[in-house]
Formats: C-alpha cells, structure tokens, sequence
C-alpha cells in the first residue's frame, strides 16, 4: 500500500473550508517565495503584508459591523496553523493581528468603527499589553510615555497599541480588589518610533521590535482596559474568554510549525542514507518510531485544543455562560499543544542527523522557530501550574487571566 506523501494536500483543508483558508491554500507557493527575504530582512514585507491583508486573512476576528468577516475560534485557529506551516512569520502575524482585533468589542463603538471600519480592507493593529507605558489624564484623554518590547509586526500597523498605567496623585488607578488598571491605548503611526533591534535566532521574520511613544496624546475613549468584562459587541465570538482564545491563537502557531516539520523530515528521510547505512532513513524502525510517536504528538495537541475550543463554542452559541472550567481546560490544551509540537520537533531536529543544522534544511528553522514561540507566556509553563492550583485549591493568584 503507499501512503501519499504529507505534502500532496494540505492536512487543514479537511478540517474546515471558508474562504480566507481558501486564499491563505492558493497564496501558499506565493508567500514561501517570500521566506528567504522574511529571514534575511527580519520582518514580513510590506507588499506581503498588502496581499493578505486583501485577502482578508487578517479580518476574521473583526467584528463583522465594523467590516470584518469574524469566523468561528476553530477557523480562526485553523488559519494561523495553515499560514504558520507555510512560513512561520506569516503564521504569527495573522495570529497577532486577529488577536489584536478582539478588543474591538471593547472600544467604545465610535472609536472601534475609526480604527477598524474606516477602510475595505482591514485594518491591522498590533503592539503590546504588558503595561510599561506610563500616562496621565490631560483634557480630553491622556498623555502616554513609554516603550514596548515584542511589537510583531507593528511597522504595518494602521493603530499600534501598548499597555499603559495611569498616574494618580498617590500612585497609580487601581481595581478595587487592588490590582493595577491596564489601559491599551491606541496609537497613530505617526505617534510612534520603532527601534530596529530585532535579531533573535527563532521567529525571526516577525519583526518584533521596541516601539515607543513620547507624550502622545490619545483622545478620550481610544483605549481598553485589559481584562474588563465589558463589551460593545455581544456576538458569540466576543463572548470567547479573552486570555483563553488568545492563548489557543498563539498555540496555533506551533502546531503549523510543527505541522511543517512533518513535511520537511519526511522529505529528508525519504533521500538521506545515513553514514555507514545502505538504505534511507525512512527504512530504519528507529526512525519510523520517531516519526510515529512525533505525528501523534501533534495531532494530539491539535485535536484536545480544538475539541475544547469547539465544546466552549458550541456553549456560547446556546448561550450558556463560560465557567472558570472551561477558561481552566482552554489554557490547559493550548500549553499542552505547545509543549507537544515542542516536544515532536526536537524529535524530528534529532532524527534527521547532521543534516538538520544545515541552512538549507527546513528542520533547522523549525527547530529555532518553534523554541522562540514557546516563550510566549501564554503557552508556557505558568499556566499549566495555575490551571493545576485551581484544580487542587479552588482558587489561585492570577486567576482573572484565565
């Protein structure tokens, strides 16, 4: 019996077809032609980033009143895995980019319909949450200072954002449980100045960069405040857990990657003897083992994080409410998926020899790539430890980003 080979059809089509998958499936050869000028250049060009963005790849979590397309959190996963398995810097700015664009439920509607329904084609914002700006309430908003790390992709940002704490006069805005107030203001390009010192070993192409603002003004109501349970939208997608969907969206990464693994070591172990060997690498039981137990790996990240983010969904679309349950078992599966793609890649770096370090093998890449994206600290370890500490206590700091 033969069994085709993984790279005759693309192993996402059978798990859902809409027509931004579509696009990303026909724009395949397109983008990787680019990958060589990603790598080398650092960031993803501009008229790559033109040609997804006309092709809606980065709409699907747009609320559709403002001119999105605002697909279901499985296509949407399904998109970021496809485009990540074609080059791992296209698949991470289609996830940040979309992630991004869930806070236009919590924009006040005059400001979400500026930032996100003022084109037709769809506007890309990006940044950063982690709150190392610094602001102050003037007249009419707040004045903002600060500087970002991990800014993928914002050089083609329509509206950059970065986390920002606002100064009182005995400290700064606090929740009353005492936790710090996170505003996300929104900038203009013009606001900001972007810093050129990306140069990792993985995910090189994001251009993830330091962008900063100096006083920027932002008018009243352009901004969120993380973690609000507040909405303006009230469709089922925007009643997804923030941190929980986010979480499964970056996970979505390393599943492509991983998923590009498959392909690359299968193609070498199809034509590489092995030093001392006769036969192919694909004809040794030891190497087969290692493919095997890889693919399931994988595969079983992927399908426990999309059973969960399919049984959430299906809840919200009856209009049942999301318990601290299901938040727990989405940050559950996108960590475990993470770890697993991690875990089957180092395998397949291994099995492949000498050869996996060499420049123009793709296992190299996917090794540096998928160890920069499990840095990400919503698939990392920390919340496997609290997803497990609320099992055991009931309750466990840092809940609230569940």
């Amino acid at each position: 019996m033969t069994i085709p080979s993984v790279t005759a059809t693309p192993q996402n089509k059978a798990a859902a077809s809409f027509p931004e998958l579509d696009a990303a499936l026909g724009l395949r050869d397109r983008i990787r032609s680019f990958s060589e000028r990603i790598e080398g250049e650092r960031e993803v060009p501009s008229e790559l980033v033109e040609v997804l963005r006309a092709a809606q790849i980065f709409s699907l979590a747009i609320p559709e009143q403002y001119g999105g397309t605002e697909r279901s959190p499985g296509e949407l996963l399904t998109l970021i895995e496809e485009l990540a398995r074609t080059d791992s810097a296209v698949g991470w700015l289609t996830m940040i980019y979309n992630t991004t664009a869930f806070t236009a439920s919590m924009l006040p509607p005059e400001w979400a319909a500026k930032i996100y329904g003022a084109s037709e084609s769809a506007s890309i914002t990006c940044g950063a949450t982690a709150p190392t700006g610094k602001g102050r309430r003037v007249p009419g908003g707040l004045e903002v200072s600060g500087r970002w790390a991990w800014g993928s992709g914002s050089r083609h940002g329509d509206w950059i954002c970065g986390g920002t704490l606002i100064a009182t006069e005995d400290g700064i805005e606090k929740h009353p449980t005492g936790d710090p107030v996170v505003y996300v203001p929104y900038f203009e390009p013009d606001q900001v100045t972007f810093h050129d010192n990306w140069n990792p070993s993985g995910l090189r192409g994001t251009g993830s960069v330091d962008f900063e603002v100096d006083g920027a003004f932002v008018p009243e109501g352009r901004w969120i405040v993380l973690g609000s349970a507040d909405r303006h939208v009230h469709t089922p997608f925007f009643r997804m857990p923030f941190f929980g969907l986010f979480a499964a969206a970056v996970a979505a990464v390393p599943i492509g990657i991983a998923q590009r693994a498959l392909e690359e070591f299968t193609d070498l172990a199809r034509k590489k003897v092995a030093m001392w060997q006769k036969s192919t690498l694909n004809e040794s039981s030891l190497v087969q083992l290692e493919l095997g137990t890889a693919e399931a790996l994988i595969q079983g990240g992927r399908r426990y994080l999309h059973h969960i983010i399919g049984e959430v969904w299906e809840k919200v679309l009856a209009g049942e409410d999301v318990t601290i349950e299901d938040r727990r078992q989405i940050r559950l599966a996108a960590s475990q998926a993470t770890a697993h793609c991690s875990r089957a890649v180092d395998m397949l770096y291994e099995a492949g020899g000498g050869t996996s370090i060499q420049s123009h093998c793709g296992l190299q890449q996917c090794f540096r790539d998928i160890h920069a994206a499990t840095q990400h600290r919503l698939v990392g370890k920390q919340p496997l430890q609290l997803a497990a500490a609320l099992r055991l206590n009931g309750d466990a700091p840092g809940i609230v980003a569940l």
